[in-house]
């Protein structure tokens, strides 16, 4: 009976820590209809209570078991104790509906500090970006009330995971009318990299539109203020549309890797989505120190889609420069009969060698399912985000199928992927960093 106590407690404490007390609401009892209730139940009333109580008793041991094993497998112990220990003691994450920015623990999901941005609902629905450098300094793209254009800010964490030396960053503000989606620091956090789309709205006829431009890519000095802009050229005959899906740093900060992703059609500005007959995907290696003004194509040639990689969603450098850690989808994309499907539904995550470019390993496996939606406004519903190390990965899914059951959010770990608490629809994360 131990065991089982045990593992009741455990699995009703992580339940009780996904709940956050901001959102707890006051207990309101509807005012029900009067009505002649049927003859048969009063017959029954004499002993309904205590079957009911019975059953409502069996019905939270079931479904605390469930939870419990759901959580942390049937064939092992439960409880936060018998997860793998996380890589990092925090994650910083951006909620998706609020667009607040916390620290929350790894181990626990519970918020440590909140990062102090100014004014984040005056982007509307463009989320923050968030990005890390090796050096311990964090950094954000955000809005601020009064400002033109969003700003990227910079701050670290202390021992205790609270803010500090929170400030804007010399340069750091993008033309009005851009916004960050994608963002990375360089290790030495010299130099930061963003992926910067046209999020400017116009009205023709009546009609609200968002204008067809290319994504750009955007290099911050963070000492002098200095830029540079990269554009996404073309590829081939047809692919006008540039959009940028990942960015990542070698460890000497000399190369900037970079997953473009070239459309036949304009799309949605600010995310990765024109459907797979109509995209093509290259990852490529540009020097950040060469002057800009120039193309994303004209860096050295790393990795591209192909029938063995069909559809590359992320795709980031190794410290080294040796290795490739990619999101790759491959299947059928399946939707439902309300609305057809976004992506194809099996998800890998691979290594793959920059010499030879071979699968060296698969880290993960999943099977996606119905992605006819997505959970909100996210950059990307699929991102891969690395520590400085490169080898510490958080994989966010916000796929939304039907009654959205399939979403995810963890780090990966030995194959498998270990949750990120607190978890379930109510906190999505539309941005995440370590």
């Amino acid at each position: 009976m131990t065991s089982i106590l045990d593992r009741l407690t455990d699995a009703m404490s992580a339940a009780a820590s996904t709940v956050r007390e901001e959102e707890l609401r006051p207990l309101a009892v509807p005012e029900r209809r009067r009505r002649r209730p049927a003859r048969g139940w009063w017959r029954q009333s004499a002993w309904a209570a205590p079957v009911a109580a019975a059953a409502a008793v069996t019905l939270v041991i079931g479904l605390a078991v469930s939870v419990s094993d759901g959580l942390f497998g049937t064939q092992r112990a439960a409880g936060p104790a018998h997860l793998p220990a996380a890589p990092h003691r925090f994650y910083l994450a951006t909620d998706l509906v609020s667009w607040r920015t916390v620290v929350r623990s790894t181990a626990t999901g519970k918020v440590v500090a909140v990062v102090p941005v100014p004014s984040l609902r005056v982007g509307g629905s463009v989320s923050p970006a968030l990005a890390a450098a090796g050096n311990g300094t964090f950094y954000l793209a955000a809005f601020e009330r009064g400002v033109p254009g969003e700003q990227i800010y910079r701050f670290r964490l202390t021992a205790a995971g609270h803010v500090t030396g929170f400030a804007r960053v010399p340069g750091g503000s993008l033309r009005p009318g851009w916004a960050a989606d994608a963002l990375a620091a360089s290790p030495d956090g010299s130099l930061v990299a963003v992926g910067a789309y046209y999020d400017r709205e116009h009205r023709v006829g009546g009609q609200t539109y968002v204008g067809d431009r290319s994504d750009q890519l955007v290099v911050i000095h963070t000492a002098t203020g200095a830029q540079r802009t990269w554009r996404g050229g073309s590829p081939g005959r047809g692919y006008k549309y540039f959009r940028l899906a990942s960015l990542s740093w070698t460890g000497d900060g000399r190369e900037l890797a970079v997953l473009g992703e070239w459309c036949r059609t304009g799309g949605a500005p600010g995310g990765e989505g024109c459907s797979r007959g109509e995209r093509l995907a290259q990852l490529r290696a540009i020097d950040p120190a060469g002057r800009g003004g120039g193309s994303v194509l004209d860096g050295r040639l790393l990795l591209a889609q192909s029938p063995r990689l069909p559809y590359l969603a992320q795709a980031l450098i190794s410290p080294d420069g040796s290795v490739i850690t990619a999101m790759v989808l491959r299947g059928r994309v399946v939707g439902n009969s309300q609305i057809s499907g976004i992506f194809p539904q099996n998800l890998s995550v691979e290594r793959i060698s920059v010499a030879t470019g071979r699968q060296l390993s698969v880290l993960y496996q999943r099977h996606l399912g119905d992605t006819s939606s997505v959970s909100g406004p996210m950059a990307n519903p699929l991102t891969l985000i690395a520590d400085a190390t490169g080898r510490n990965l958080i994989l966010n899914g916000g796929i939304c199928g039907p009654g959205c059951t399939n979403e995810f959010n963890g780090w990966l770990h030995t194959g498998r992927l270990i949750p990120l608490r607190p978890a379930g629809f109510a906190h999505r994360e539309a941005a995440e960093a370590w």
